[in-house]
């Protein structure tokens, strides 16, 4: 007793100190000590409650509770640092009395599912296996387990483990991954049982398409379950390579330019709002200490500091991970904040992410354009759970919908647009919720035209059944004044593709959407495009002010509103309706057109979102956008900024074949053939932004011959002489375009 009464002391003090003065290992130390004393206090009565409200799970059939099994873990983790056998003694209880749970089920339970032909497991949840089997190899040389109670746990865990045998998911996924690691720790624990080579067989099996090749995944709720099972598994099994492949040095940078003003990762495909927090917080301690990363130190330091903060009731699956996050920090590694901007996340093949960022405080502007698709990898281990579990409803595997979407928003310190949460029921919930497109912030196609007497919902929604599309990115710079990307969704069963360019006005603080629609078929189409918020709180014929104050539950600042206004509205509708999303209620904002088309002809959609403080009129702020008259549109479209005495335009081609001529020759394109009129510019340019400041222009064109205002010449292309015609023509003269170029050019001297 008087042991234990120095251990209590020794975490009363390290707690009382201020978080600031405390280490790294103090603070995940101070976590898993106060969160063992009150789980243990409450484990009784979890256990009573579990017992009265015995409820099988659909997807596993017994559902022995989680809170034993962590708890385990972490006594045996504090048994291992300090020696305290009080630690040791308990974590036997609970491993020894785990088994004896299925007696809260009826006796002839077993006969219900097949894979319980040699009885039900005692782990019949493939997550609780490693911490399981972990708890038993700290304790089991302590001096406290008797060899009938070594026996008794030993016995429920090689059936829990043969259990796996039932269905040895495999492929570069999360549940694969925590079978190999259960598996392997197996084998660890008794690699005398007559079936451990069995066990390590196929763990090593199920590992070896995780330990080199890319994650299947694209949710966040899933990415630090898969990472910190593999990495522990690494551990284990002597594979350190792991972290030298170029994949796992990927991943680091990835998640790192994820990471919001939040202090979290944002939540895509199957996740909630702040997801995983306690196992990404052990990943980054991991990736920080391995490459020696400052920024990842950081982030990781931030993140405890403010979900610990957000969520003070402590639970023994964080502290279970916080052991984890105590063994591979490096207290000598400083800290450092991240000074990297706006950037793509990390590249157009696996990642297809691209974050908008003025900063990395916890009021910057923070918005995440999410265009994955399902891509060309993993080919075999989509397949194969496509054809095995019920998963229509996703983008194989864990994802949404969402290609293209907006999937999260901040500024000021407020979420002004969020993703719209997992799912609430089970393979999905009523009309695919929440992974079905029409939940998500980005245009929505359908084919056929909605009556007017049908509401849009109505028209819309469906089981929520996925429908493969491909994405590809067309651009994306960091100019001086904007930063912009291009991306493109094709979709060849419906017939359309469609271009999102997404242009943030750094100095506004304003980000222009502009979503353009080809229509490859001729036919009757319903273009939506989608905006979800929680509340409005002003609005006009064109324009919605709203706040989003809640994330499923989750209480958030909304010290920020969002303005969403309308910029293209010829022939457009606009409306709203409520739903549920993210467990909530929230309203859906839409602007739609029905109509015919023809192959070839452009849908156009423009949206400014321009954050505002509480209480900001939006008049004023509404006035500054104006669409440009032009003869070029849809094919082109022109927008005039005001900011003050200062005028931007903005200059998109929607249509990037304008300006390629038919003949064959090369260069294919021409001035004559792409010029383009914006007000008082002219160009051919692709993307265009000039300010008129006083007696000054500035401007950035990309994949440019020629810029004009007023008249004259800002920029031209020289000319060059092109032999090798493909014609067999001469060679001729002809201007090649600039990837882009920017400049400052004052009006009086010309």
């Amino acid at each position: 007793m008087s042991q234990l009464f120095f251990v209590l002391l020794l975490f009363l003090m390290i707690a009382s100190l201020p978080l600031s003065a405390q280490s790294s290992r103090e603070k995940y130390l101070a976590y898993i000590t106060a969160t063992a004393e009150q789980a243990w206090q409450k484990h009784p009565e979890i256990i009573s409650k579990w017992k009265a409200n015995v409820n099988p799970s659909t997807l596993w059939g017994y559902n022995s509770p989680a809170e034993p099994i962590y708890l385990a873990d972490v006594l045996g983790f504090l048994f291992q640092e300090t020696q305290e056998k009080i630690h040791a003694e308990r974590a036997a209880q609970l491993l020894a009395e785990y088994g004896d749970l299925r007696n809260a089920y009826p006796k002839d339970y077993a006969k219900t599912r097949a894979e319980y032909v040699n009885g039900i497991p005692a782990l019949a949840n493939f997550f609780f296996l490693p911490p399981y089997v972990r708890a038993y190899q700290r304790i089991r040389d302590s001096g406290v387990l008797t060899d009938k109670i070594k026996a008794k746990i030993e016995a429920e865990l090689a059936h829990s483990l043969d259990f796996v045998f039932h269905f040895p998911e495999w492929g570069a996924h999360n549940r694969a991954m925590l079978r190999a690691e259960g598996l392997y720790y197996g084998y660890l624990a008794m690699p005398q049982h007559p079936h451990a080579a069995k066990w390590k067989q196929m763990a090593e099996t199920i590992a070896s398409d995780n330990l080199k090749q890319w994650e299947i995944e694209d949710a966040s709720i899933y990415h630090p379950v898969w990472l910190l099972s593999l990495f522990t598994y690494a551990g284990i099994s002597g594979n350190e390579q792991l972290y030298d492949t170029p994949f796992m040095r990927y991943y680091a940078e990835y998640f790192k330019r994820l990471f919001t003003p939040a202090h979290n990762i944002p939540d895509f495909g199957d996740a909630n709002w702040n997801p995983s927090w306690d196992r990404y917080i052990a990943v980054f301690e991991r990736m920080a200490s391995r490459y020696r990363d400052p920024e990842l130190k950081w982030i990781a330091e931030r993140m405890f500091e403010r979900m610990t903060a957000l969520y003070p009731q402590k639970g023994t699956g964080a502290a279970s991970t916080f052991a984890f996050a105590y063994q591979w920090t490096d207290e000598t590694l400083a800290a450092q904040q991240p000074q990297s901007l706006s950037q793509e996340v990390v590249d157009d093949v696996i990642g297809k992410k691209v974050v908008f960022r003025n900063g990395w405080e916890p009021v910057s502007t923070y918005l995440l354009l999410n265009y994955r698709d399902e891509g060309e990898s993993g080919f075999v281990h989509r397949e194969f759970l496509r054809n095995t579990i019920s998963v229509e409803e996703e983008k194989m595997h864990h994802g949404h919908s969402d290609e293209n979407d907006i999937t999260l928003f901040m500024s000021g310190g407020s979420v002004l647009l969020h993703d719209g949460g997992y799912r609430d029921g089970l393979p999905s919930g009523k009309y695919g919720q929440f992974r079905a497109d029409y939940f998500h912030n980005r245009l929505v196609a359908r084919k056929n035209k909605r009556d007017v007497h049908q509401s849009l919902q109505e028209f819309v929604r469906n089981s929520g059944a996925y429908r493969p599309v491909r994405t590809q990115k067309v651009d994306f710079l960091n100019l001086r004044e904007v930063d912009v990307s291009r991306t493109r969704l094709h979709d060849d069963a419906l017939g359309y593709a469609w271009d999102r360019v997404i242009t943030y006005l750094k100095k506004q603080n304003v980000f222009i959407v502009i979503d353009a629609v080809e229509v490859k078929q001729t036919d009757y189409y319903t273009f939506t495009n989608f905006w979800h918020t929680r509340k409005i709180h002003e609005k006009g014929e064109n324009f919605f002010v709203t706040s989003i104050d809640s994330i499923g539950g989750n209480a958030l600042p909304a010290d920020q509103r969002l303005m969403i206004q309308f910029l293209e509205t010829r022939a457009k509708t606009v409306g709203t309706y409520d739903e549920t999303r993210h467990y909530q209620d929230e309203i859906a904002i839409y602007q739609t057109q029905s109509s015919h088309y023809r192959a070839g002809d452009y849908e156009v959609f423009v949206t400014a979102l321009i954050p505002a403080g509480n209480g900001e009129s939006p008049s004023a702020r509404l006035q500054n956008l104006r669409l440009i008259p032009m003869p070029a549109f849809p094919r082109a479209i022109g927008i005039e900024i005001k900011n003050g005495k200062e005028v931007s335009v903005l200059g998109v081609k929607l249509d990037l074949n304008l300006g390629v001529v038919r003949e064959n020759i090369r260069p294919r394109y021409t001035w004559e053939a792409g010029r383009v009129p914006y007000g008082d510019f002219e160009t051919d340019a692709h993307f265009l932004f000039a300010t008129i400041s006083g007696n000054e222009i500035s401007y950035s064109a990309s994949e440019v011959l020629k810029v004009i205002y007023k008249g004259k010449a800002l920029l031209e292309a020289l000319p060059n002489t092109h032999g090798l015609q493909l014609d067999g023509a001469p060679d001729r003269v002809g201007f090649v375009k600039w990837r882009y170029w920017e400049d400052s050019v004052s009006i009086k001297s010309r």
